[in-house]
C-alpha cells in the first residue's frame, strides 16, 4: 500500500508506540481489530485522505509487527522504546519536519473513527488561518499571519468525565487545556473536549517541543503543554469543534473497541442501504471493511460478511450465513445457515440451507448445492445438482449432474489427496462412494449403495456390490438362541 505524496506542505505524525494496557492483552493496541482490519489501518486511510507529502509513524510496543500491519513502504518510522508521553513521541518526529515549512499534523493510532474528510477541512481551516486576507491561495508560504500556530480538533460530548476541557477566550482561540484532575468545579461543567488531533506551523512546534517539561505524578511529556509554550511565544492556536463528536472517540479498552466497531459497522451498512441493499434486522448483521455490495441484494438477520467478499445484484442471503473471502454472482439464493469460504458462486445459483462451501470452490451457473452438502477445492458445474447430505472434495464435476443423497468423494488415503472428475450429464446413485483417483465417464451412471473403484466409461452403469443374500426364518432362529442362552 503505498502512501499519497501530492500535498507538498503537510506531514503526518502518527502515535502508534503504545501498548494499551487497559486492554490486557499482548497484541499491540493499535493492531486489535475494528471490521476485519486493525485500528492503525483506519487512522493510516484518513490521513492518505489527505493527501500529505509524508506520513511518519512512532512505533514502540511490538514495533515489528505494527511495521507490518501498516505497510507502507513509502512512510517514515520512529521508535520511541520507553513509553514517556505523546509530548515526547512527536519531539522523536521532530528531525523529520524540523526543518519543514509547512504543516505538521498529529494524529493518534487508536482513533478509527475519524474520517478523511474531516482531517481534510481541518487542514484547509488551518490553510485559511495563517493567510491574510486576499493573499494567494496557491502560495502557502508567502503571505503569513505569523501569530497564528495551529489548530486542534474537538468535540462536544455527552459525558465529558475523563477528557481534556478545552478552555477558550470567548473566541476560538485556546487559552489552554485542562485535564480532568486538574479541572475546577466550573471548568468540569464545559464539555468540549480535546480530542488529540492537532495541526502546527511545523517550525513554531519545533522550536517549542525543546521546552516541554515532565513535571507530573506521571513523569510524562504531554503534547497539550504546547499549547501554553506556544501562547508563551505570543502565537495562537485555534479549537476547530466536529459536529459529530463519535468521530473522536478514542479507543483505550475492549468495550470502547466494541463500541467503535458498532459505530463503524452501521456506518457501512447505511451507505450500503442508501445504495440499494436491503438489510433486516440490521443490529445483528456483520459487514466487514472490504465488502461490497450491488443494488437489490437482500440479507437477513444474523448474517456475516467477511474479507473480501463481493455479493451480485439480486442475490438473497439467508438468515445465520456466514460468507468470507468470496464472491457472489447475480441472482443467487444463499439459503439459511450456510458457510461459505475462499470460493466463487456464479449467477442464479441455489446453495443451502446448511451447506458448506470452502478451499477454492466454484460453483457454475445454476447449480443446486442443497442441505448438509460440503464442497471443497471442487468446481461443480452448470445446473448440476447435489441437494442432500453429500461430501465432494477435490473434485471436477461437469454440467447437468445429479449427484445422489449419501454421496461421498473418498479423496484422501492417509497420505495424499487424490481427484474425482464426473463428467457431463452423469447420474451418481445414492449413497456412492467414489474411491478417487477416478473418472466417471459421461452420461455414466453409478448404482445407489456402490463403492466405485474403478473408472466408469461413458454411458455406462457402475456397480460395486456384496450379492444380496437373504435367509429364511432368521428372526425366530434369533429367539431360540437367545431363549436358550437364558436358561444356561
Amino acid at each position: 500500500m503505498a502512501c499519497e505524496t501530492s500535498h507538498e506542505h503537510l506531514k503526518v505524525v502518527i502515535l502508534a508506540a503504545g501498548k494499551g494496557t487497559r486492554f490486557k492483552s499482548k497484541k499491540p493496541k493499535v493492531l486489535h481489530e475494528i471490521l476485519g482490519k486493525p485500528m492503525i489501518f483506519y487512522v493510516s486511510m484518513a490521513a492518505k485522505w489527505t493527501q500529505p507529502e509524508e506520513i511518519i509513524y512512532v512505533i514502540g510496543h511490538k514495533k515489528e509487527q505494527v511495521r507490518e500491519a501498516i505497510n507502507c513502504d513509502g512512510c517514515k518510522f520512529v521508535e520511541q522504546d520507553e513509553q514517556l508521553g505523546t509530548g515526547h513521541a512527536v519531539s522523536l518526529a521532530k528531525k523529520h519536519f524540523e526543518n519543514f515549512d509547512g504543516l505538521v499534523m498529529i494524529l493518534n493510532g487508536d482513533t478509527p473513527l475519524i474520517k478523511g474528510e474531516t482531517l481534510k477541512n481541518a487542514v484547509k481551516y488551518m490553510e485559511a488561518l495563517i493567510r491574510y486576507e486576499g493573499a494567494d491561495a496557491s502560495n502557502f508560504r508567502g503571505y503569513r499571519n505569523e501569530k497564528v500556530a495551529g489548530v486542534v480538533l474537538t468535540a462536544r460530548v455527552p459525558n465529558p468525565y475523563g477528557y481534556g476541557r478545552i478552555i477558550k477566550d470567548g473566541s476560538h482561540i485556546i487559552q489552554k487545556i485542562v485535564e480532568e484532575k486538574d479541572a475546577t468545579p466550573e471548568e468540569k461543567q464545559i464539555n468540549e473536549i480535546n480530542s488529540g488531533i492537532y495541526i502546527f506551523y511545523a517550525p513554531y512546534l519545533a522550536k517549542v517541543l525543546d521546552k516541554l517539561e515532565n513535571n507530573n505524578a506521571q513523569g510524562e511529556y504531554y503534547l497539550t503543554d504546547v499549547i501554553q509554550l506556544l501562547r508563551e511565544e505570543g502565537k495562537d492556536v485555534y479549537a476547530l469543534e466536529i459536529p459529530d463528536y463519535t468521530e473522536i472517540l478514542g479507543v483505550n479498552d475492549r468495550w470502547e473497541l466494541a463500541r467503535a466497531e458498532n459505530i463503524l459497522k452501521t456506518q457501512f451498512m447505511h451507505f450500503w442501504a442508501v445504495n440499494g441493499t436491503t438489510f433486516h434486522n440490521p443490529d445483528s448483521i456483520w459487514i466487514e471493511f472490504d465488502v461490497d455490495l450491488s443494488p437489490d441484494v437482500e440479507i437477513f438477520q444474523n448474517v456475516m460478511l467477511q474479507g473480501e467478499t463481493s455479493i451480485d445484484e439480486g442475490t438473497t442471503i439467508g438468515a445465520n450465513s456466514i460468507i468470507k473471502n468470496s464472491k457472489i454472482g447475480k441472482n443467487v439464493q444463499i439459503l439459511p445457515n450456510s458457510i461459505i469460504e475462499d470460493s466463487v458462486i456464479e449467477d442464479n445459483a441455489v446453495i443451502g440451507p446448511f451447506a458448506r462451501l470452502r478451499n477454492n470452490t466454484v460453483i457454475k451457473e445454476g447449480a443446486n448445492i442443497g442441505n448438509f452438502v460440503e464442497v471443497k477445492n471442487s468446481v461443480v458445474g452448470e445446473k448440476t445438482n447435489a441437494k442432500h447430505l453429500t461430501y465432494l472434495g477435490d473434485a471436477e464435476i461437469g454440467k447437468n449432474v445429479n449427484i445422489g443423497a449419501g454421496t461421498i468423494t473418498c479423496n484422501y488415503d492417509g497420505y495424499k489427496k487424490y481427484k474425482t472428475v464426473i463428467k457431463d450429464n452423469a447420474f451418481i446413485g445414492s449413497d456412492t462412494m467414489l474411491v478417487a483417483p477416478i473418472t466417471i465417464g459421461e452420461g455414466a451412471i453409478t448404482g445407489s449403495g456402490s463403492v466405485i473403484t474403478k473408472d466408469v466409461p461413458d454411458n455406462a452403469l457402475g456397480i460395486e456390490r456384496n450379492q444380496m443374500k437373504i435367509i429364511e426364518g432368521y428372526r425366530e432362529k434369533m429367539e431360540k438362541k437367545h431363549k436358550n442362552e437364558d436358561k444356561e
